[in-house]
């Protein structure tokens, strides 16, 4: 599960509002159809996709609901390895359905990988989102479009938002709580295990997210987001 952010301008933002799958365009990149094994992946998702999916909603089980609708199985049918077939049908579809280019009026992207959940615990204190404006950087925004990844819909922060989110981040260096790499463990942080050699890894992870909205602040761009 990785966090990925894209630049926005106005105009792109006012035809996602008209037509969300266009979202779905900025997180998904085309992939050439050569890299793509049908039989392979088939039997791929058949052996262990089921039991992944299952696995992904014992350690996000906010994302049940989701994920049990995506796929038309409930969790213990995905336990029992059941609904292969379906998984492998859905990003058929998925696939089926990507536009081929760019799209124009977005700028520059970020991805920080697996280190999304660490970043946004130092700047939240807390595994969810809080009231405090910090700790929108990373898991707020308004959702926006369909759920096409299966970790809930891509978020948006307009304008406005960036621009408070950027000053916010800029004002300190400083972070609601250290890096505590025990507690971040009993706290089950993704990606979960931590120990103290990853501090500078997510530190490094949070110096560029604070870069990514200070430049989108100073273009007066929105900011997507969606886990994928």
């Amino acid at each position: 599960m990785l966090a990925h952010f894209v630049q926005v301008d106005a105009d792109l933002l006012g035809r996602i509002g008209e037509k969300p799958s266009l979202a779905e365009r900025l997180f998904q990149p085309d992939l050439p159809a050569a890299a793509f094994d049908p039989e392979r992946m088939r039997a791929a998702f058949l052996a262990r996709g089921p039991q992944l999916l299952a696995g992904t909603i014992d350690l996000h089980p906010a994302l049940r609901s989701q994920i049990e609708a995506s796929v038309g199985r409930t969790y213990e049918a995905l336990q029992r390895g059941e609904g292969g077939d379906a998984l492998f049908a859905l990003m058929q579809e998925r696939l089926g359905r990507r536009n081929s280019g760019s799209v124009e009026g977005a700028y520059e992207s970020l991805s920080l990988d697996k280190a999304w959940h660490g970043v946004h615990y130092l700047l939240a204190g807390a595994v969810e989102p809080t009231d405090a404006l910090a700790s929108q950087a990373v898991l707020g925004g308004t959702e926006i479009g369909a759920d096409f990844a299966g970790y809930g819909p891509a978020r948006c922060l307009d304008a406005t938002q960036v621009r408070a989110l950027a000053a916010a981040l800029g004002d300190s260096n400083e972070t609601a709580v250290p890096f505590d790499a025990e507690r971040m463990t009993e706290l089950e942080i993704y990606p979960f295990g931590w120990n103290h050699g990853a501090r500078e890894w997510v530190l490094g992870a949070l110096a560029d997210l604070k870069r990514f909205y200070a430049a989108a602040a100073a273009e007066r761009r929105a900011v997507l987001t969606c886990l994928v």
